[in-house]
């Protein structure tokens, strides 16, 4: 049973912005799957560097 809102024990973010609660999901080979999760805190070093992979992306040509 999760914990009431103002609780102290509650769960806080130490984060700027909270993430979604819903996640975007993405098929890809299984080898370049398993070299991506083998780099170390991977997940937010794609955070980090999505947005501007974004920018370009939208970039006219």
């Amino acid at each position: 049973m999760p914990f009431q809102k103002k609780h102290k024990n509650r769960y806080t973010t130490c984060r700027e912005k909270p993430l979604t609660s819903s996640p975007v999901c993405l098929r890809m080979d299984e080898e370049l799957a398993k070299d991506l999760k083998s780099v170390s805190d991977w997940q937010e070093r794609l955070r980090l560097a999505l947005p501007e992979l974004i920018k370009n992306w939208k970039a006219p040509l």
